[in-house]
């Protein structure tokens, strides 16, 4: 946007309607960040591709095509059937598993036999593959040169279906175009000559199969009829359906009800001892002013009330008494006295949830040994019925087997000796001029591939390892905080703070309306920390100290950075006298201040820095003096030391109006802030908001035409 004065500061954050806009910067940026990588990954893919290309084996591919048909022999007269239901539901598989057929070793046998592969070494040197010199103590040399010849026919062919026909392309690959049209062509007949000979041996084989299996089944069914009668007699049941008739087993008697009804019983107990039990360990962890029955006690209530009148009273006695006067004397006892009845209530409270929680195990534990009884009784009575029903499930399995083989048994005698052969060869193998590989563009279009794969790979491990807080959509959608200002990079910080038309000062000018609009208005004590050293949280007080002074307000800096203070030097004054002095009691606070440029900003440095920071920041000294400058001062800004690993900031942040957390753009880890913003929220702070710092789009990936830019600029 552009203001009156005419400069231009363009939006902060990107736009929040649009998704799509905003996955693709954020893709962009990333794949910038890794840029460097993601070239030298293409580059080494290409190389190794072009190299690839150079050196690989030339291979020739020869192709047949063979029709495979849906068998349906026109013989009985019930083909028709079968065939209809066949091309439903089993057209596919079928076609797939005489695919993998032309694939076995059988058909292999026979190419190698046909060919006369197996004679010599000419077609291991040919595939390049080096034959076996000697044998193993099972294997013969002869029996291993025969399966090298059958492994390495099975690996260079391949069998693959169009889909939309039921015609096989069946190819060879070799080095040689002659040996791969001859293999492909001796293949294509090996199938047909193997197809043949496996339907008639099936036929056979199924039938003597069928035969035994029959005479089996039968001896089954009467052993499973007999063992169900002889069992039904034996334990004197008749009709057991609480059992048998059940899928579940669950037996309909006054037991098996008992037991429901029980279950249901117990599961209420189970949840009332839960209950109680939560209740007792809540109780127990929480301090006896914060366990709600002890607060809704009335006793307890009036007794609190007597306790505030009687402390009242003791104040007011002991600001006019000694402590060891009578009257002052008796209001301590009258107040110690209340304290004891509130804790012996809050004892009394604490045993009776104790107690409800002892009756709620008692009843519980009660009721599963009731439940334990009843499941012995019951299941004693369910495994008579659940054993004849087990015996008849038998016999009704055998007799549906022994049905199921007697009708496919009848089937296969009635079609016996009528199978034709349902393959043809359409097209047969030529002899290619062109060798298939290598496909340079093919292998070129893969290398980019796998350099995408790995360079996504890349990209991604890299935002995994280094997930930074980058940008200021970071802080508010990540971090959930409000964003007060993004500060760009600049190389000359003091000279940018003290031009008040500059991009630095401009960008301060917005923290400061921030903070002003901010709920409460313009707070009067704000603190300045970051997650770390270096962030930029002292440049950034001090820069919002100056926007502030800028509207005619008296400011003061306070270097509470005990540790490593910074204030002093950004002023370029001494650091001698300070507030560890004024802390001490060596110095009163006028004298420690100094105003180096007399421009309404003055500074209380930090002094020597002494053995124990966080006792001086958190002593009363310090909110007196905190206290003494706020009645001073329009604003009092605190530079305070980082978050992690030191409690300063997290003392300081609970006593001040706001609390600003300083970033550095693409420094932090999203947990580190995270986890230094938990800090800040566990002392009761109030957070204002983050300062993004040291933020540089381009550096980032973003562009510097992004709408993150942030310029000063006059209209022309």
């Amino acid at each position: 946007m552009t203001t009156d004065a005419g400069f231009e500061v363009p939006q902060e954050s990107r736009a929040s309607d649009d998704t799509k806009s905003l996955n693709l910067r954020e893709l962009w940026a990333a794949v910038y960040r890794s840029r460097f990588w993601i070239a030298l990954i293409m580059g080494a893919c290409i190389a190794g591709a072009v190299a690839y290309s150079l050196v690989a084996t030339r291979l020739y591919k020869s192709k047949v095509s063979i029709e495979v048909r849906q068998e349906a022999e026109k013989v009985l007269g019930t083909e028709a059937d079968r065939e209809g239901a066949a091309s439903k539901n089993d057209a596919e598989r079928f076609l797939q598993t005489q695919l993998q057929i032309i694939r076995s070793r059988g058909v292999a046998q026979a190419v190698a036999e046909n060919l006369g592969l197996y004679r010599g070494d000419a077609f291991l040197d040919t595939m390049k593959v080096k034959p076996a010199e000697a044998g193993t103590p099972n294997q013969s040399l002869q029996e291993i040169h025969r399966e090298q010849v059958e492994q390495v026919l099975i690996a260079k062919v391949n069998v693959e279906y169009t889909g939309n026909t039921r015609i096989a392309e069946l190819t060879f690959v070799s080095p040689d175009p002659r040996l791969s049209a001859r293999v492909a062509n001796a293949y294509a007949d090996g199938f047909i000559r193997n197809n043949l000979a496996r339907k008639f041996d099936s036929s056979s084989y199924a039938l003597e199969f069928l035969r035994n299996q029959l005479s089996e089944a039968q001896q089954r069914l009467e052993r499973a009829e007999q063992q169900a009668l002889a069992y039904a007699r034996r334990v004197r049941l008749v009709d057991p359906s609480n059992a048998a008739g059940s899928v579940s087993g669950a037996p309909q008697s006054l037991l098996s009800a008992q037991l429901v009804q029980l279950n249901q019983v117990y599961s209420g107990a189970v949840a009332d001892r839960i209950a109680a039990e939560e209740k007792w360990h809540q109780t127990q962890a929480l301090p006896d002013f914060r366990v709600p029955e002890v607060l809704a006690n009335p006793a307890v209530q009036t007794l609190l009330e007597q306790r505030a009148q009687s402390a009242a009273t003791y104040r007011q006695q002991l600001s006019t008494r000694q402590a060891d006067y009578p009257t002052v004397v008796e209001a301590a006892a009258q107040g110690r006295e209340i304290d004891r009845q509130v804790r012996a209530i809050a004892t009394d409270v604490r045993q009776t949830v104790k107690s409800q929680y002892d009756v709620a195990v008692s009843r519980e534990q009660t009721l599963a040994r009731q439940i334990e009884r009843l499941k012995g009784t019951t299941l004693d009575e369910q495994s008579q019925g659940i054993q004849l029903s087990i015996l008849r499930r038998e016999a009704e399995t055998s007799r549906q087997q022994y049905d199921a083989l007697l009708r496919r048994y009848n089937s296969l005698n009635a079609e016996a000796g009528v199978q034709t052969n349902n393959l043809s060869i359409v097209d047969k193998a030529e002899i290619s001029e062109a060798p298939s590989w290598p496909r340079l563009p093919l292998i070129l279009a893969l290398a980019i591939f796998v350099g995408l794969l790995l360079s996504f790979a890349c990209v991604v491990l890299r935002e995994q390892l280094f997930d930074a807080v980058r940008v200021p959509d970071d802080i508010t959608g990540r971090l959930r905080l409000p964003l007060l200002g993004s500060i760009p990079q600049t190389a000359n910080i003091q000279a940018e703070i003290a031009d008040p038309k500059s991009s630095i000062s401009e960008a301060f000018n917005s923290v400061r309306t921030a903070l002003a609009l901010s709920e409460g208005g313009m707070p009067r004590t704000v603190l300045f920390t970051s997650s770390q050293a270096g962030e930029g949280k002292s440049s950034s007080c001090h820069a919002l100290a100056f926007s502030i002074a800028r509207l005619g307000k008296k400011v003061i800096i306070v270097d509470a950075d005990l540790r490593r203070p910074n204030a002093h030097r950004l002023f370029g004054v001494g650091n001698q006298d300070g507030l560890t002095n004024v802390l001490a009691g060596f110095l009163p606070a006028a004298a420690a201040i100094q105003s180096p440029r007399g421009d309404g900003v003055d500074l209380l440095p930090a002094g020597e820095i002494p053995p124990n920071p966080s006792e001086l920041v958190n002593s009363a000294q310090f909110m007196a003096l905190i206290n003494e400058l706020t009645g001073r001062y329009d604003a009092v800004l605190i530079d305070s030391a980082p978050v992690l690993g030191i409690a300063d900031a997290i003392i300081l942040a609970s006593e001040v109006e706001a609390t600003v957390f300083v970033i550095e753009a693409g420094r932090n880890s999203v947990r580190g802030a995270t986890n230094a913003i938990a800090r800040l929220r566990g002392s009761s702070s109030s957070l204002a908001g983050a300062l993004l710092t040291k933020y540089d789009p381009g550096r980032l990936g973003y562009g510097y035409g992004s709408d993150y830019r942030y310029e000063y600029r006059y209209q022309s």
